[in-house]
């Protein structure tokens, strides 16, 4: 247990020990008139409080407190612009990695559709889509020949290339579809 005599850590002013308790020594030694007259003269009273060694103990106590909060101060100061430029670098930075996430997902789309239509089955169905394409322009081409809007040499010659560009796509399409089976009975 802590000694009531020897002042709490957290005290203004160290305790001391005197005969009666709760009188200051210095006001202990007083005569009854001295007494009388500091209560007479407030200018009396006043220097005699200042003049006390608890009362210099606290004012030399809150100075330096005082130039303890001045010095945090300060060095709150000094970490407030640092404090400011950690924050600026750090808002700077997740505005570069909002931007790179958003280029990213932008990019992943784009390579999600390039995977896709570049993928053997969506290349297989294009084949085919252009084969039939090819074979509705050789159609066309007949008709014109047919309503003589074009003359033989050139109906033979546009006629030939869609034929052969109509049977070489059917012609890749299938053999990529026979591939596609095989890969994928083989568990691909």
């Amino acid at each position: 247990m802590m000694d009531p005599g020897a002042g709490s850590p957290h005290s203004f002013f160290p305790l001391t020990h005197s005969t009666q308790v709760g009188i200051l020594p210095e006001v202990a030694s007083l005569s009854r008139d001295d007494l009388e007259d500091l209560l007479a003269c407030d200018d009396k009273l006043t220097e005699f409080v200042e003049g006390l060694p608890q009362v210099a103990a606290l004012r030399n106590q809150c100075e330096q407190l005082s130039a303890q909060n001045e010095a945090l101060a300060k060095a709150n100061l000094e970490r407030s612009s640092d404090y400011e430029r950690a924050r600026d670098a750090t808002i700077q930075k997740v505005e570069e990695l909002t931007s790179l996430r958003s280029s990213f997902e932008d990019m992943t789309i784009k390579q999600q559709k390039a995977s896709e239509k570049l993928a053997p089955s969506s290349i297989q169905e294009s084949l085919l889509i252009f084969a039939a394409q090819s074979e509705e322009d050789s159609e066309k081409i007949a008709e014109d020949f047919l309503h003589s809007h074009i003359d033989v040499d050139a109906f033979l010659d546009s006629y030939l290339e869609k034929r052969i560009e109509t049977h070489l796509r059917k012609f890749k399409g299938e053999r990529l579809g026979a591939q596609l089976r095989e890969l994928h009975k083989a568990g691909f």
